[in-house]
């Protein structure tokens, strides 16, 4: 039984190379047969013998481009045949009469095969480089997700464990002011690591197109407000500072989705910004030329960070993109503006970085269409 493998795959290996054409591949030749008859015939009496064969030499190429070998081999047969019968004389016959158009013919399926062979081939090798390219691709984005959920979980972790393992070892010679800190810290890295979580979550359903848009109508001052409180911990000792007007439109969007971009840019704010430094977030209402809509919200966060350099500015929205200095060094995942990125695109906004005040800092300047009441119910129907 340990024999029959090796003598036989041999065989097995034939007959996948014999395989039969596939219905889309005998489409392709048979319509860029036809294709190239019906030029030949209508340039038949301006051309002669041998310029109309390159016309069916282009439909075996063509054939080789679009299906591969199978089709150019099938399309060189039958441009052969059809040359034969159609053009050479006695015409409407596969008989030749004139030795140099027999010459012809010879030529032009010898060429044809070797062509479509080749080219054929061509595309296949393009196609697996191609397959290799992406493969390569997906291995990186796998090997960086990796590495940043091993970094970006087990700092949490390790902290909540650290803190955890102290109160219970050390609970007799530890003050409540002790306990209290240790809880606090428990609680600040547990809320960090419910907001990776979440963004790695994010990111997968955007990927695979899963994000729903359930909209609503929600006021700015809401999302700030309920930004900010998710974030707790994380901006004290920050002095935010908000500013626009209380007449703001109201907005019809997924308030899940245009919150937690907030939360992950207001965190990328904080992660950077010296301690006691300001944070400002704006907001105002633009006209906005280029777009359906007759105006647009305008809101950004506004970091006294190092900045971003400005290379960097328009690859930072990518997935696992880091610098190794500015706002996206070490300590980001390179996930959270890449899904701030997705969630405002789904909402046909648009998000971009650039310094801050007097070049200090970054700004991170978000963009929503509004739409009235009336056209919204519209299209909710």
């Amino acid at each position: 039984m340990t024999l029959r493998k090796p003598i036989f795959k041999p065989f097995r290996q034939i007959a996948n190379q014999l395989r039969l054409p596939m219905p889309s591949e005998i489409l392709i030749a048979l319509a860029s047969t036809l294709m190239a008859l019906l030029i030949a015939w209508g340039l038949y009496t301006w051309l002669a013998l041998a310029n109309l064969s390159l016309i069916f030499l282009t439909a075996v190429l063509a054939s080789a481009v679009l299906a591969g070998s199978y089709a150019a081999l099938l399309c060189a047969v039958l441009g052969f045949l059809t040359f034969n019968f159609c053009f050479t004389v006695p015409h409407f016959s596969l008989a030749v009469e004139e030795q140099e158009q027999l010459l012809t013919l010879l030529f032009f399926l010898l060429v044809a095969l070797v062509v479509g062979k080749l080219a054929g081939d061509s595309r296949q090798r393009l196609l697996e480089l191609s397959a290799a390219r992406l493969a390569e691709e997906q291995e990186r984005l796998r090997s960086a997700l990796l590495s940043s959920v091993s970094h970006d979980l087990r700092t949490p972790l390790a902290s909540i464990i650290g803190a955890a393992s102290s109160l219970r070892t050390l609970d007799a010679q530890l003050s409540q002011q002790d306990r209290f800190a240790l809880l606090d810290g428990v609680l600040s890295e547990s809320e960090r690591l419910n907001r990776y979580i979440q963004n790695l979550l994010d990111m997968t359903r955007l990927g695979h197109g899963d994000m729903k848009i359930e909209r609503d109508w929600v006021a700015f001052d809401d999302l700030v407000a309920s930004a900010r409180k998710r974030l707790g911990s994380a901006l004290e000792g920050f002095q935010v500072e908000q500013h626009w007007s209380k007449e703001l439109p109201l907005l019809y969007v997924h308030p899940a989705l245009i919150e937690q971009a907030l939360v992950n840019v207001l965190e990328n704010a904080a992660r950077f910004s010296p301690p006691n430094g300001h944070i400002t977030i704006e907001a105002q209402c633009r006209d906005d030329k280029r777009a359906g809509d007759p105006s647009i919200l305008l809101f950004s966060v506004t970091d006294q960070g190092p900045g971003i350099p400005e290379a960097l500015r328009e690859r930072v929205f990518d997935m696992f993109v880091t610098g190794n200095d500015g706002d996206r060094s070490l300590h980001g995942s390179g996930l959270g503006l890449a899904i701030c990125r997705g969630m405002l695109g789904a909402h046909a906004g648009q998000i971009q970085a650039s310094p801050g005040p007097d070049n200090a800092g970054t700004r991170i300047t978000m963009t929503l269409p509004l739409a009235s009441p009336s056209k919204d119910a519209e299209n909710d129907h």
